[in-house]
């Protein structure tokens, strides 16, 4: 006997950029922008010299990895949903918290060893970890719930 999976709300935005693809527009530029941010703020903050280069440098890279690392967690929630045929993306925190860590560390690893590894050493680490920690796909965490009302 055949079970139907219904995915509610399967990946949180991605689902939404998969029916709204003008969400794509808000999305994309948004994560841009909050990488900025976080970069220029902590640039700012750990008093770091040649400000410009280094944003030139390093951005695009951030926000690459970001967004790689979001679509990796991203997928361990529908692999989890559909293989195991279990709950609702966000209403489940044994299956969104998982992909949220996974997406947070990936963050960390990818920044830590590729995007500042010509860093010194301290500023680095503290780089990676406020990336991680700061920029993880909270959105994972939205109860499917609130968006249909259940």
């Amino acid at each position: 006997m055949k079970k139907d999976v219904t995915l509610y709300n399967v990946l949180f935005p991605l689902w939404m950029l998969l029916m709204f693809p003008v969400m794509w527009l808000i999305v994309l530029p948004g994560n841009f922008i909050i990488d900025s941010i976080v970069l220029i703020i902590s640039m700012l903050i750990m008093k770091m010299p040649e400000k410009k280069e280094f944003y030139k440098k390093n951005i695009l890279k951030i926000y690459g990895f970001g967004l790689l690392a979001d679509v990796v967690g991203s997928v361990y929630m529908l692999i989890i949903m559909i293989g195991f045929e279990l709950g609702r993306m966000g209403d489940e925190w044994y299956l969104t918290v998982p992909a949220l860590l996974i997406a947070s560390v990936l963050i960390f690893v990818f920044n830590y060893f590729i995007t500042f590894k010509k860093c010194e050493q301290k500023i680095r680490f503290k780089l990676a970890l406020v990336f991680a920690v700061i920029t993880a796909p909270y959105t994972f965490l939205v109860p499917s719930g609130w968006l249909y009302g259940y």
